[in-house]
């Protein structure tokens, strides 16, 4: 049977392990990680996205806003990525009499010249002011 002093050395060794731990980070956020703590450092004085990727720009580290979003999130909060909800997919619409196009509504303008030699469509739709 374990004494206690068996289980403080565990303890102890676990807590240091736990202390020296450092989440594996994805390969796409390794320009981002030097800057980890003055990335969030800016976010906590209310920096922009926008802003800082302007800074990070500046600094030489090209990058978007939506990967600083993401980096902030999952790296600097630890916050998992939102998953979308399959149950909000917009369905889509049924055709209705309503938004169908009637036959003669819809008039196109001609745009382009009818190749030389060839007879000219005239539209007829339009009436001449008597």
């Amino acid at each position: 049977m374990k004494t206690n002093p068996d289980i403080a050395a565990q303890t102890a060794r676990f807590e240091e392990a736990i202390r020296a731990f450092t989440p594996v980070c994805k390969a796409r956020y390794a320009k981002l990680l030097p800057f980890r703590d003055d990335i969030a450092q800016l976010r906590e004085k209310g920096a922009s996205y926008d802003l800082i990727r302007e800074m990070l720009v500046a600094a030489g580290v090209a990058v978007a806003v939506d990967t600083i979003g993401n980096f902030v999130r999952e790296v600097i909060e630890q916050r998992e990525r939102p998953q979308p909800n399959p149950r909000r997919r917009p369905q889509p619409r049924p055709f209705t009499a309503h938004s169908a196009p009637t036959m003669g509504a819809t008039k196109m303008p001609f745009t382009v010249a009818p190749p030389a030699g060839e007879a000219q469509v005239v539209d007829t739709t339009k009436q001449k002011p008597k």
